[in-house]
Protein backbone atom coordinates (compact mmCIF):
# COMPACT_ATOMS: atom_id res chain seq x y z
CA UNK A 1 0.00 0.00 0.00
CA UNK A 2 2.25 2.73 -1.30
CA UNK A 3 -0.40 5.38 -0.64
CA UNK A 4 0.34 5.12 3.09
CA UNK A 5 3.80 6.57 2.35
CA UNK A 6 2.19 9.69 0.85
CA UNK A 7 0.93 10.97 4.19
CA UNK A 8 2.37 11.71 7.62
CA UNK A 9 2.65 8.68 9.91
CA UNK A 10 -0.08 10.08 12.16
CA UNK A 11 -2.60 9.43 9.36
CA UNK A 12 -1.60 5.80 8.73
CA UNK A 13 -4.69 4.37 10.43
CA UNK A 14 -7.07 6.59 8.46
CA UNK A 15 -5.29 5.80 5.19
CA UNK A 16 -5.47 2.05 5.93
CA UNK A 17 -9.21 2.30 6.58
CA UNK A 18 -9.82 4.37 3.43
CA UNK A 19 -7.90 2.29 0.89
CA UNK A 20 -10.36 -0.65 0.74
CA UNK A 21 -13.18 1.80 -0.07
CA UNK A 22 -11.10 3.28 -2.89
CA UNK A 23 -10.44 -0.12 -4.43
CA UNK A 24 -7.29 -1.12 -6.22
CA UNK A 25 -5.16 1.21 -8.25
CA UNK A 26 -1.84 0.84 -9.89
CA UNK A 27 0.23 3.94 -9.53
CA UNK A 28 3.14 5.45 -11.38
CA UNK A 29 6.39 5.71 -9.46
CA UNK A 30 6.14 8.22 -6.64
CA UNK A 31 7.90 11.52 -6.20
CA UNK A 32 9.78 12.02 -2.96
CA UNK A 33 9.46 15.11 -0.78
CA UNK A 34 9.84 16.05 2.87
CA UNK A 35 7.22 17.62 5.06
CA UNK A 36 7.84 18.66 8.63
CA UNK A 37 10.87 16.39 8.71
CA UNK A 38 9.07 13.28 7.40
CA UNK A 39 9.92 11.66 4.09
CA UNK A 40 6.85 11.23 1.88
CA UNK A 41 6.49 9.26 -1.34
CA UNK A 42 3.48 10.53 -3.27
CA UNK A 43 2.11 8.70 -6.32
CA UNK A 44 2.67 10.57 -9.56
CA UNK A 45 -0.62 9.20 -10.97
CA UNK A 46 -3.38 7.00 -9.59
CA UNK A 47 -6.01 4.99 -11.43
CA UNK A 48 -8.83 4.59 -8.95
CA UNK A 49 -12.34 4.11 -10.24
CA UNK A 50 -13.65 7.64 -10.68
CA UNK A 51 -16.99 7.13 -8.93
CA UNK A 52 -15.49 5.27 -5.97
CA UNK A 53 -12.89 7.97 -5.52
CA UNK A 54 -15.40 10.81 -5.72
CA UNK A 55 -17.67 9.01 -3.23
CA UNK A 56 -14.73 8.73 -0.81
CA UNK A 57 -14.03 12.47 -1.12
CA UNK A 58 -17.37 13.05 0.59
CA UNK A 59 -16.38 11.05 3.69
CA UNK A 60 -16.16 13.13 6.86
CA UNK A 61 -12.91 14.30 8.42
CA UNK A 62 -9.45 13.28 7.37
CA UNK A 63 -10.64 10.31 5.28
CA UNK A 64 -12.41 12.59 2.80
CA UNK A 65 -9.44 14.95 2.65
CA UNK A 66 -7.05 12.04 2.05
CA UNK A 67 -9.26 10.92 -0.84
CA UNK A 68 -9.14 14.49 -2.22
CA UNK A 69 -5.35 14.42 -2.02
CA UNK A 70 -5.18 11.10 -3.89
CA UNK A 71 -7.70 12.49 -6.37
CA UNK A 72 -5.27 15.28 -7.25
CA UNK A 73 -3.03 12.52 -8.57
CA UNK A 74 -5.80 10.84 -10.65
CA UNK A 75 -5.15 10.15 -14.31
CA UNK A 76 -8.28 12.10 -15.34
CA UNK A 77 -7.59 15.85 -15.38
CA UNK A 78 -11.25 16.63 -14.65
CA UNK A 79 -11.05 14.54 -11.47
CA UNK A 80 -7.77 16.24 -10.51
CA UNK A 81 -9.37 19.65 -10.97
CA UNK A 82 -12.53 18.74 -9.01
CA UNK A 83 -10.46 17.37 -6.13
CA UNK A 84 -8.15 20.39 -6.15
CA UNK A 85 -11.11 22.77 -5.99
CA UNK A 86 -12.30 21.10 -2.78
CA UNK A 87 -8.79 20.63 -1.40
CA UNK A 88 -8.14 24.37 -1.60
CA UNK A 89 -10.94 24.78 0.96
CA UNK A 90 -8.84 22.80 3.46
CA UNK A 91 -6.06 24.24 5.59
CA UNK A 92 -4.40 21.03 6.74
CA UNK A 93 -0.62 21.28 6.40
CA UNK A 94 -0.35 17.72 5.07
CA UNK A 95 -2.34 18.66 1.95
CA UNK A 96 0.36 21.09 0.80
CA UNK A 97 2.48 18.57 -1.19
CA UNK A 98 -0.54 17.60 -3.27
CA UNK A 99 -1.40 21.20 -4.14
CA UNK A 100 2.17 22.33 -4.82
CA UNK A 101 2.82 19.41 -7.15
CA UNK A 102 0.01 20.64 -9.38
CA UNK A 103 1.94 23.87 -10.04
CA UNK A 104 3.94 21.78 -12.52
CA UNK A 105 0.73 20.48 -14.12
CA UNK A 106 0.06 20.71 -17.86
CA UNK A 107 -3.72 21.26 -17.52
CA UNK A 108 -4.04 25.04 -17.55
CA UNK A 109 -7.34 25.17 -15.65
CA UNK A 110 -5.65 23.44 -12.72
CA UNK A 111 -2.61 25.69 -12.76
CA UNK A 112 -4.78 28.81 -13.05
CA UNK A 113 -6.87 27.74 -10.05
CA UNK A 114 -3.75 27.25 -7.94
CA UNK A 115 -2.17 30.48 -9.13
CA UNK A 116 -5.22 32.47 -8.09
CA UNK A 117 -5.42 30.73 -4.68
CA UNK A 118 -1.76 31.34 -3.78
CA UNK A 119 -0.26 32.75 -1.66
CA UNK A 120 -3.31 33.29 0.56
CA UNK A 121 -3.87 29.55 0.89
CA UNK A 122 -2.16 27.96 3.90
CA UNK A 123 0.84 30.30 3.64
CA UNK A 124 2.73 29.16 6.75
CA UNK A 125 2.54 25.50 5.78
CA UNK A 126 3.53 26.39 2.21
CA UNK A 127 6.61 28.26 3.38
CA UNK A 128 7.73 25.38 5.63
CA UNK A 129 7.19 22.87 2.82
CA UNK A 130 8.99 24.93 0.19
CA UNK A 131 11.97 25.46 2.50
CA UNK A 132 12.29 21.70 2.97
CA UNK A 133 12.10 20.95 -0.75
CA UNK A 134 14.09 23.55 -2.76
CA UNK A 135 15.33 21.07 -5.38
CA UNK A 136 11.84 19.72 -5.86
CA UNK A 137 10.43 23.25 -6.37
CA UNK A 138 13.14 23.92 -8.95
CA UNK A 139 12.09 20.72 -10.75
CA UNK A 140 8.47 21.90 -10.80
CA UNK A 141 9.56 25.19 -12.30
CA UNK A 142 11.57 23.42 -15.00
CA UNK A 143 8.54 21.21 -15.72
CA UNK A 144 6.33 24.30 -16.10
CA UNK A 145 8.86 25.78 -18.53
CA UNK A 146 8.89 22.54 -20.53
CA UNK A 147 5.09 22.41 -20.80
CA UNK A 148 5.02 26.04 -21.86
CA UNK A 149 7.74 25.51 -24.44
CA UNK A 150 6.23 22.31 -25.89
CA UNK A 151 2.50 23.00 -25.76
CA UNK A 152 1.62 26.59 -24.89
CA UNK A 153 4.26 28.87 -26.37
CA UNK A 154 2.00 29.86 -29.27
CA UNK A 155 -0.88 30.73 -26.95
CA UNK A 156 1.46 32.48 -24.47
CA UNK A 157 4.43 33.79 -26.49
CA UNK A 158 5.76 35.64 -23.43
CA UNK A 159 6.84 33.32 -20.58
CA UNK A 160 5.71 35.81 -17.92
CA UNK A 161 2.11 35.53 -19.16
CA UNK A 162 1.93 31.74 -18.88
CA UNK A 163 -0.26 30.53 -15.95
CA UNK A 164 2.39 28.03 -14.83
CA UNK A 165 4.94 30.82 -14.50
CA UNK A 166 2.45 32.91 -12.52
CA UNK A 167 1.75 29.98 -10.15
CA UNK A 168 5.47 29.42 -9.59
CA UNK A 169 5.97 33.17 -9.07
CA UNK A 170 3.22 33.12 -6.44
CA UNK A 171 5.09 30.36 -4.60
CA UNK A 172 8.40 32.18 -4.83
CA UNK A 173 6.79 35.40 -3.57
CA UNK A 174 5.86 33.89 -0.21
CA UNK A 175 7.44 35.82 2.68
CA UNK A 176 10.92 34.91 3.89
CA UNK A 177 11.19 32.24 1.24
CA UNK A 178 14.76 31.61 0.23
CA UNK A 179 15.22 28.66 -2.10
CA UNK A 180 18.64 27.32 -2.97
Amino acid sequence: MAEADAFPAALAGTVAQLLPALGSSHAHPPFAVRQDGQALRIPTRTYYDRERLLACTRLPGDAGVIALCLGTRHHDGHVREACLKQLLLQERAWTVPFVVHLCGEYVLEIVERIGSALPAWNAQALVRYLRENPAYVATLERRAISYWNCYYRREYPVWEDYPGRRAMAALRALPVLTLR
